[in-house]
């Protein structure tokens, strides 16, 4: 096996060839650039886990929730990881678990750790102990590694026993009840502006600025939905109910 530098220097050096390296993502590597000395698998792993991460951030790409993994000083290494297509593959059984055990001391960047975590989607299991279910294991651990936070800092994988039960334990930490609630609450609210609508009862700027409001909120909703997957949450189709009618609301405004 080659060694790590050798293999990314040759990536780097297939990419910048090929001229393409400004919209690549490691992915889309692969289906624009095929080389007989790698295979898929090798390619996406070399450019996604052996780049350190500079930065993570969970924000809104086209209407879609991702995770944005911006490499340090690379831009051909940024990859997103689109979060509701994760939401609807199977799920491998495994949590990703975030333990740190940082001092009294250094309480500015436990805190600020705390809150990258939160703007993840990490759900608090304990004041020092964070879960997912999505497969971000390596990026954590890499991105620990970058902000100097490891050893005290680690992500690993993790099974919970057969007795106990996975989509019991999802509930309850990501407080999935409340957000199926807010999900339902904006279909209701963009029903029933619908019908207003239909019925004559609110005018064209009346349409628009509730419109503006059920799009901002459901946004902010998209952004604290962990996009579990289908096995451990039920919330998914209330969730597209919600896009689907607000979509439906948003197509009768525009016309007017």
């Amino acid at each position: 096996m080659l060694r790590k530098s050798l293999k990314r220097k040759v990536l780097f050096t297939l990419a910048f060839l090929f001229d393409v390296y400004k919209e690549l993502s490691p992915r889309s590597f692969y289906s624009k650039l095929y080389s007989p000395l790698y295979q898929e698998r090798t390619i996406i792993e070399t450019l996604s886990r052996m780049a350190k991460v500079g930065e993570i951030e969970k924000k809104l790409v086209n209407g879609e929730v991702v995770l944005h993994l911006a490499s340090k000083g690379e831009s051909i290494l940024n990859e997103d990881i689109n979060l509701q297509h994760l939401a609807k593959k199977s799920w491998d059984g495994f949590w990703r678990i975030v333990i740190f055990d940082i001092e009294e001391k250094a309480r500015h960047t436990r805190n600020r750790l705390r809150d990258k975590l939160k703007s993840l989607g990490f759900a608090m299991w304990q004041e020092s102990v964070y879960i997912t279910a999505h497969a971000v294991t390596e990026e954590m651990n890499e991105f620990f590694e970058e902000k100097d936070l490891f050893p005290n800092c680690v992500c690993f994988d993790a099974k919970l026993s057969s007795s106990f039960d996975n989509k019991e334990l999802a509930s309850f930490l990501f407080h999935l009840d409340e957000l199926s609630l807010s999900y339902s609450e904006l279909t209701i609210e963009a029903e029933n502006t619908i019908n207003a609508l239909k019925n004559g009862k609110v005018n064209k700027d009346r349409a628009y600025e509730l419109l503006r409001d059920l799009v901002e909120r459901l946004q902010l909703t998209f952004l604290n939905d962990p996009f579990l997957p289908e096995e451990l949450c039920s919330e998914a189709k209330e969730r597209e109910k919600a896009q689907k009618t607000i979509t439906l609301l948003t197509k009768q405004v525009v016309k007017l």
